[in-house]
């Protein structure tokens, strides 16, 4: 077996990023058109109420930025022959493999392709955990935190979809259900890898969900509900972190000394 690490992890790290781009965009006959990349193919085919409004789709902008960003920051010479580095590398590089291959795949297959392209894309980010500061954590761990978030909501949809395509209900209630399931995901996800892009790529996707469905409360009531859980919850996870615990407990004991 091949060790994919050093100068071959960079390679890989570029080639799957290129393939990534050039299998998105350079076979979709209108990659900047968001309305009909809201209305063909398996949206068109199978209409579920868990399906975002076509604007939602800008993210993917953000999102091969950030990839590119990654593959350009990694394949930096000073960063050749990092372990770390190589962890992060090939499970992002089989990601962008995967999501590149779902321009190729029917529906049925490519519930299976995305949801591996999510376990690959979320191994990479929790593997970039340490890289909290800089460039590390602009360059990697969000980008591939915007990722994988995005990819945990299109894995659910994908689910709809086929639960469609077997003549299973997807309607509202199932979509509002669904909603909150992909905000607790999301939740334990950001908490696992200490990255909040993560909550940006599913909130953004929850908000077109519900941009989609305007005459639905029940959306309506779990679009409130998923941000009241992660709002709540990240209240919680930052009251409860040891060092802004410290820095509160400094600030008391410096004001008190002024005193």
């Amino acid at each position: 077996m091949i060790a994919v690490t050093g100068r071959l992890r960079q390679l890989a790290v570029i080639g799957a990023a290129v393939l990534m781009l050039a299998c998105n965009l350079g076979f979709d006959p209108a990659p900047t058109d968001l309305e009909a990349a809201g209305q063909r193919g398996m949206y068109a085919a199978y209409p579920v109420a868990f399906a975002p409004h076509p604007f939602t789709f800008a993210i993917w902008l953000p999102i091969f930025v950030g990839a590119i960003a990654f593959a350009f920051y990694q394949a930096w010479p000073t960063w050749r022959d990092d372990p770390q580095l190589d962890r992060i590398g090939r499970r992002a590089a089989a990601g962008y493999l995967l999501v590149g291959g779902t321009a190729f795949t029917p529906l049925g297959p490519s519930n299976l392709v995305v949801a591996a392209a999510f376990v690959c894309l979320a191994g990479a980010l929790l593997a970039a955990r340490p890289l909290s500061v800089g460039a590390g954590r602009w360059l990697v761990r969000a980008p591939l935190g915007l990722f994988a978030g995005w990819l945990l909501v299109a894995t659910t949809l994908n689910a709809c979809q086929l639960a469609q395509s077997l003549e299973v209900p997807t309607g509202p209630l199932a979509a509002a259900a669904l909603m909150i399931g992909a905000s607790l995901a999301a939740m334990v996800l950001a908490r696992r890898s200490n990255e909040q892009a993560v909550l940006v790529a599913v909130i953004w996707a929850l908000a077109g969900i519900t941009a989609a469905n305007p005459d639905a409360g029940i959306i309506w009531a779990a679009w409130g509900t998923s941000l009241l859980v992660i709002t709540t919850l990240l209240r919680v996870e930052r009251d409860h972190n040891p060092g802004r615990q410290a820095e509160r407990e400094y600030g008391i004991w410096a004001k008190a000394r002024k005193m």
